[in-house]
């Protein structure tokens, strides 16, 4: 049984970030955009932590981001 992780932070409230070093954080961003790891991580890197800034730049590259 998979233990429960923590729900993300509204992506659109300020102060929502992403913490690439936190594993949960992370596996619970990867659910509420719907990718993988690496695409996250590779968002990250590309727009900076605000969650909102990796929401709009995963929009961007075609996936299927935003929409849990």
């Amino acid at each position: 049984m998979q233990p429960d992780l923590p729900n993300p932070v509204d992506d659109d409230a300020p102060a929502a970030s992403i913490d690439l070093q936190d594993d949960a954080a992370l596996a619970a961003w990867q659910r509420h955009f719907g990718v993988t790891r690496e695409q996250l991580e590779e968002a990250v890197q590309a727009a900076g932590n605000r969650a909102a800034a990796v929401r709009e730049h995963l929009l961007n590259q075609g996936s299927s981001a935003g929409v849990g």
